[in-house]
C-alpha cells in the first residue's frame, strides 16, 4: 500500500469529550488521500476508545513509548509514516473542511518547505462564537516567503496550522523535546531557515484554548522563552531590535515573579542589544536598583 499524500499527526493525552470532533475535521477534508495518526500519550481517560470507535480505515493508533509530552508524541508519530508531507491537529482543535485542500495548491509543484493559515481562537467552532483573537496579526510582516525576519519577533504559527515537508521536518531534527511552551515558534526558527514558506490567508483552524492549555502557563511560557533565546543566540543575535524585545519582555516576566537579579540581567542584556533604547534603558536601570535592594 503506498503512503498517503498528507499525514496528519494527533497528539492526544485526556482529550476523551474534545478528540472525536478533532478527528473527524481531518477526515472530512475534501482533500482526501491523507491519512491520521493518533498518538495516544499516557491518557488515563476514554480518549483510544473513542478514537478507536472511529470506524475509518485511515486512522491508524499508537501509543508514545516516551519521553511523555506532545513534541515526543509528534515525532513519534512522524517516524511511523513515509507520506511526503506532514501536518499537525490538536487533539481539541477543528480544521475548516478546505485547510489541506488549500494548503496542497500552494505547496504542490513549488519550492515552499511549508504552509500555513490563518486561525482563530474561539470557546468552540460554531459559527456565532465570537472570536477571542487571530493568528497571524495582520501587521506581521513577511507572511510569505523568507519569514525569518518575522519569525525572530515572535510566535505566530501554531502547529495546527501548519504543514510541513517530511524531509525537510526530519533534516532540522523534528520538534524540540527538552521544551515544554513554544514548540511551534522554536520548531519555525529552524524551518524557516531552510527554505520559503507559504501563507494562505484564510481562516481554516478553529483552536479551543482550554483550561490545560500549556500556553496559560506563565512560568512554562517563560522559562521556554529562555530557553529559545539560548538555544539560537547566534540567530537572534543577526536582529538586534527583536533580540532586545524578548528580553525586554523576559525581564518583565521575572518582574512578575520578584525574581528580581534575572528581571535585571534580561534587561541589562536588551540593552545591550539596542543600546540607544530609552525604554530600555530606564527600565534595565529600575530593576537594576531593585535586585540591589533584594
Amino acid at each position: 500500500m503506498s503512503a498517503p499524500q498528507v499525514s496528519v499527526i494527533i497528539p492526544c493525552h485526556n482529550r476523551e469529550d474534545t478528540v472525536a470532533e478533532a478527528v473527524q475535521s481531518v477526515l472530512d477534508q475534501d482533500f482526501t488521500d491523507l491519512d491520521v495518526i493518533v498518538v495516544d500519550d499516557a491518557s488515563t481517560d476514554a480518549t483510544m476508545d473513542v478514537v478507536r470507535a472511529m470506524a475509518d480505515p485511515r486512522v491508524r493508533v499508537s501509543s508514545n513509548p516516551g519521553p511523555r509530552g506532545p513534541s515526543a508524541a509528534r515525532n513519534h508519530g512522524v517516524a511511523l509514516t513515509e507520506a511526503p508531507w506532514i501536518a499537525f491537529q490538536d487533539s481539541d482543535d477543528v480544521w475548516m473542511q478546505d485547510k489541506l485542500r488549500q494548503q496542497m495548491a500552494r505547496l504542490e509543484n513549488s519550492d515552499f518547505v511549508a504552509a500555513y493559515c490563518g486561525m482563530l481562537v474561539k470557546a468552540d467552532a460554531r459559527p456565532e462564537t465570537a472570536v477571542q483573537a487571530r493568528f497571524p496579526d495582520p501587521a506581521t510582516a513577511p507572511l510569505e516567503g523568507d519569514i525569518l525576519p518575522s519569525l525572530t519577533r515572535g510566535s505566530y504559527i501554531s502547529t495546527q496550522m501548519l504543514i510541513i515537508r517530511r524531509d525537510v521536518f526530519q533534516a532540522v531534527g523534528g520538534f524540540d523535546e527538552d521544551l515544554r511552551a513554544l514548540v511551534d515558534w522554536e520548531l519555525m526558527l529552524r524551518v524557516a531557515q531552510q527554505g520559503p514558506v507559504a501563507f494562505v490567508d484564510e481562516d481554516l483552524v478553529v483552536q479551543r484554548m482550554s483550561d490545560n492549555s500549556i500556553t496559560r502557563s506563565s512560568q512554562k511560557r517563560l522559562a521556554a522563552q529562555e530557553y529559545v533565546l539560548s538555544k539560537h543566540e547566534a540567530l537572534l543575535a543577526r536582529y538586534p531590535d527583536a533580540l532586545a524585545r524578548h528580553h525586554h519582555r523576559i525581564a518583565g516576566g521575572h518582574r512578575m515573579f520578584r525574581n528580581w537579579k534575572a528581571a535585571a540581567r534580561h534587561a541589562a542584556l536588551a540593552v545591550r542589544a539596542t543600546p540607544t533604547n530609552p525604554r530600555y534603558l530606564a527600565y534595565a536601570g529600575y530593576l537594576r536598583c531593585r535586585a540591589l535592594l533584594a
